[in-house]
């Protein structure tokens, strides 16, 4: 064991050692509880506002009698399918799939009060999210028959009297005629537009239906018809035929594709931020002169090593939140989700990802890891590794956009051409799985990785041993180069 070059035991507690340095600081513990915390506000924050929103009286001076009541049957119309488009997505993650045809059913049928019912007996922990308050904004019989009269209510002169509280009037909407023109003004000392925009959706509707009648058109059938319109379907000969006999592309084909890109984004945010803590690590630790008392009882490939590893357990422990809520997503998916969602995620976690995703991601971490740990070492000062970071950023920032060419045009050549660069390769062949890529180019940019991650890996400890013993900067690594390189003398 002592003619081993490398010490297992000490490379062990380098690694420990860079791993509870970051694990024991508060920026770690934020930045990991970052998801939870963000699902919490995303919660809370709309049950705050809606808290924290005052109830507006309006009222609607219709001179005309023609449009107030059909506009408070609009408000009506739109909070009803305001919250039936939140029962259904609510249904998405407490209802189960065989359960959802029934729930549809009810809310079709039945109303929203009993599909809100059948949520809350599926799932309880719902009942508070789901009740909701009533809208804010309410209708009330005008208090007085003009503008003039009613003016003193807008400016707080007079009140109201409402369910024995005195209230205040916060708008009216005066409708009138004008020169044989129908017209509408809105009066309220209030910021806040919600009766407008009603209004103008009101007329707006009310426009198009006077338009359609006057050709003997119905609004409502129009929509019917586009609704029943031809459809393209769209097909894949490559396809292997479903249980029809057909080879339709469906949206769970597209979803492997997603899948794939939200892999390769976090092997880029895993690689950028590992990259960069060894950096940061790397440099005050040469400020400090730790790393020449590290030397004084361990060797140079130990001490590489063991940052490598430790830094790599300090990537995974920080997306661990992140890893535990896409297992409760994919299981909730799974679950509860329709079934083309379903068959997709099952699709997307074929034998090919769950083999090469791990292994391009542990060769992009050594690849980029390498290279950072190599400009840390020759850093002298912070300004120096933020100088030497900004085109290391350019560059990742320049690979993670095959990710979009990638689920665009996933047979796209610049993808192909990508995923044989070393330093877009990981990304690049993790987006082309879905694809099903011939195994060759798959196991060819695999080989070019680990061919280039050797490289790296020999040249970055060269340079890591020669910037921690020169004491960096840039001068002596011209100095190495002009040495080692081109085997120059000097004068």
């Amino acid at each position: 064991m002592s003619s081993f070059p490398i010490s297992i035991r000490r490379t062990l507690i380098i690694a420990r050692r860079d791993f509870l340095g970051y694990i024991k600081t508060w920026g770690f513990w934020l930045t990991a509880l970052g998801p939870f915390l963000g699902i919490i506000f995303g919660v809370l924050f709309p049950l705050v506002m809606s808290k924290s929103e005052p109830t507006r009286y309006a009222t609607i001076l219709d001179e005309t009698g023609l449009h107030a009541s059909a506009i408070e049957e609009l408000l009506i119309t739109n909070n009803t399918k305001e919250l039936e488009y939140i029962l259904r997505s609510a249904a998405r993650i407490t209802i189960p799939q065989k359960d959802k045809e029934a729930f549809n059913k009810v809310l079709d049928e039945q109303g929203v009060e009993a599909a809100r019912e059948m949520i809350l007996k599926t799932s309880p922990v719902m009942a508070k999210v789901l009740n909701l308050p009533d809208t804010k904004l309410v209708f009330i019989s005008p208090p007085a028959n003009t503008m003039d009269a009613l003016k003193p209510y807008l400016l707080g002169t007079n009140t109201l009297t409402l369910a024995n509280q005195e209230q205040s009037l916060t708008g009216v909407l005066h409708i009138f005629e004008r020169d044989g023109e129908t017209k509408a003004e809105y009066w309220s000392t209030a910021p806040g537009n919600e009766l407008v925009n009603l209004a103008d959706l009101y007329f707006a509707n009310k426009a198009s239906e006077n338009y359609m009648a006057s050709a003997g058109l119905s609004r409502e059938e129009v929509l019917k018809i586009r609704k029943n319109a031809l459809e393209v379907s769209t097909f894949n000969p490559g396809k292997e035929r479903d249980e029809n006999g057909e080879q339709t592309v469906t949206a769970k084909d597209r979803i492997p594709y997603f899948f794939a890109a939200a892999m390769a984004m976090m092997l880029w945010f895993a690689v950028f931020t590992g990259a960069y803590m060894l950096l940061m690590s790397m440099v005050e630790e040469k400020i400090n002169k730790v790393l020449e008392m590290l030397l004084a009882t361990t060797r140079f490939s130990e001490i590489f090593l063991g940052k490598l590893i430790g830094v790599a357990a300090l990537t995974l422990a920080s997306l661990l939140p992140w890893m535990i809520l896409g297992g409760i997503g994919l299981y909730g998916a799974m679950q509860f989700a329709d079934g083309a969602i379903a068959d997709g995620l099952a699709k997307a976690m074929s034998l090919e990802m769950l083999i090469f995703l791990p292994t391009f991601f542990i060769l992009g971490y050594v690849f980029y890891g390498s290279i950072f740990i190599a400009l840390g070492a020759i850093a002298e000062s912070m300004q120096d590794a933020s100088t030497l970071m900004t085109p290391m950023v350019l560059l990742l920032t320049a690979c993670i956009m095959v990710v979009p060419i990638g689920i665009a045009y996933p047979d796209s050549p610049m993808l192909t051409a990508a995923a044989w660069f070393p330093f877009s390769a990981p990304f690049a062949a993790v987006i082309r799985l879905p694809s099903d890529p011939p195994l060759w180019e798959t196991l060819g940019s695999m080989a070019v990785l680990v061919t280039s991650s050797v490289f790296v890996i020999w040249g970055s400890a060269r340079m890591f041993r020669y910037g921690v013993l020169s004491g960096g900067g840039m001068a002596s690594v011209k100095a190495w180069f002009s040495r080692v390189v081109f085997r120059r003398k000097n004068g």
